[in-house]
Formats: structure tokens, C-alpha cells, sequence
């Protein structure tokens, strides 16, 4: 199952039509002022991820994917620069509950994943 999200593939139209939307609804919205907002929040989201990513229980799920693979690549059976990656997100903290949900991948692998 391919890695998806709203920059690329299957959701690429729905992104495009959102903004749209967004932006003709008002024609008095100031679209700098809304996407400098949208920056901001990105940031702040992917500040609060690099924390979870650092978190204790990230580290012990971390441990049990890598192990639960062989310390492998499940994609080409590399062994080095290994990262865990979410075939799709589910709720942090759940994610023991939801091992299927992760693979191991070198950082190649994982780069065509998000491509």
C-alpha cells in the first residue's frame, strides 16, 4: 500500500479544489495573510511530530518494528540508515495497537514512498 497524501496521487485534485474554493469564496481575503497562516501551522504541526519522534514511546515502537523486520529494509533488504514508515497515519500513541500499519524502510525506499 502506497504512502498517501494530499501533495501527490490520489488526493492532488482535492487539494487543488480545496484551495480554490477557499480562496474564491471571499474575493476580499488577503491569500498572503491565509497562506502565511497555513506556514505557520504547518511548522508548529511538524515541530510537535519531530517532538513526538523523540518521545519514549516513539523509541519503543521504533524497537519493535526494526525488530519485528530483521533490522531489514522490507522493501530491498538493506541494512543501514533504516526508518520506520507509516503506511498510513493512525492516532500517535496508538500505533503498538496498530503494528500493521508500519514497515521498516531504508531512507531510499522510504524517499520513493513520499514521491
Amino acid at each position: 500500500m502506497r504512502h498517501k497524501n494530499y501533495r501527490y496521487g490520489d488526493y492532488e485534485h482535492q487539494l487543488w479544489d480545496f484551495r480554490e474554493s477557499e480562496f474564491l469564496d471571499d474575493p476580499d481575503d488577503d491569500i498572503d495573510e491565509s497562506l502565511r497562516s497555513k506556514a505557520v501551522e504547518a511548522a508548529t504541526r511538524q515541530e510537535d511530530y519531530d517532538d513526538y519522534l523523540a518521545s519514549t514511546y516513539w523509541a519503543n515502537v521504533r524497537a519493535t518494528v526494526l525488530h519485528r523486520a530483521g533490522y531489514k529494509c522490507e522493501m530491498c533488504g538493506q541494512d543501514s540508515a533504516l526508518q520506520v514508515h507509516h503506511k498510513s497515519y493512525c492516532a500517535r500513541h496508538t500505533e503498538l495497537e496498530n503494528l500493521h500499519l508500519l514497515e521498516v524502510l531504508c531512507r531510499a525506499c522510504h524517499n520513493q514512498e513520499h514521491i
